[in-house]
């Protein structure tokens, strides 16, 4: 088959497999960024002798509410690493046994593909200054996986639009970072981050009522209002409450944030409720 019927034939496969929301990027239009881990080795061992030429990037809705909670959005539904990644999984089995000529091999977060710019490329949507996707339809309240195969299939155009740069997410953002180049004081990151906090980052976690993520540059941006909100079939209509307790912490199976570990979380807690 040629690079046009590559395609249309991974259309059908992966609309099959539950990834309509899909598109194709050019891997040589990422080639120079790729990011080093684990997985960028994995990835290199798979494609030895015969170098990558496409990746497949596929979009998974979360946003199921939009409760008060100190919790972030996407922590909460079951865990996205096993969710959208089985799916993404199973789709590149599936190409695998239907294109058997070629190699498919999945990424999700922990992957060597700069997710964002290559779902950009792929014609899924725009890149905001707080540096997400942000789809047209689901906006930026969306997962990136990445298939990765030596497939070369027939591309539109390539190209990364901005946003608006309305200077929205950096005004709301709690420790200023958003639309900025440093994310060292990224809430987000703070509640991820091990180990005991200085003064400083104690006052900003404390300050911006999370206990696990942080959604304010989203929450503000004017490209998602009005987005749908219908999290992926993945998840399996399953959406936990939005805040951490203590309670919780005794049962992390199947959270997205329970890898971090129940210190970290009680330690976030005890930020946030000291007087």
């Amino acid at each position: 088959m040629n690079s046009f019927d590559n395609r249309l034939a991974a259309d059908r496969i992966l609309d099959g497999n539950g990834l309509a929301l899909h598109g194709y990027c050019g891997f040589e239009l990422l080639s120079d960024r790729l990011i080093s881990c684990r997985a960028a080795d994995r990835m290199r061992a798979a494609f030895s002798d015969s170098p990558p030429k496409t990746v497949i990037v596929a979009l998974f809705p979360y946003r199921a509410d939009d409760r008060e909670g100190n919790l972030s959005r996407y922590a909460r539904l079951p865990d996205y690493h096993a969710a959208a990644g089985g799916v993404l999984e199973s789709a590149a089995a599936s190409l695998s046994a239907a294109l058997s000529d070629y190699r498919f091999l999945a990424f999700i977060d922990n992957s060597p593909i700069p997710e964002v710019r290559a779902a950009a490329l792929a014609g899924l949507g725009r890149v905001g200054d707080h540096h997400l996707l942000i789809n047209p339809v689901f906006g930026s309240w969306v997962f990136i996986g990445c298939i990765v195969t030596d497939m070369p299939v027939e591309f539109g155009e390539q190209s990364i639009e901005g946003c608006l740069q309305c200077g929205k997410c950096a005004a709301g953002c709690p420790s200023g970072c958003a639309g900025g180049e440093s994310r060292q004081d990224c809430v987000s990151r703070l509640t991820q981050l091990k180990g005991e906090l200085d003064p400083r980052q104690r006052e900003l976690l404390k300050k911006s009522g999370m206990a696990w993520g942080c959604d304010r540059c989203q929450e503000v941006c004017p490209l998602n209002s009005g987005v749908r909100t219908e999290p992926h079939a993945c998840f399996g209509g399953k959406v936990f409450e939005p805040s951490l307790t203590e309670d919780i912490i005794s049962d992390l199976e199947d959270r997205a944030y329970g890898w971090r570990g129940a210190e970290v979380l009680k330690r976030n807690l005890e930020i946030l409720y000291s007087k």
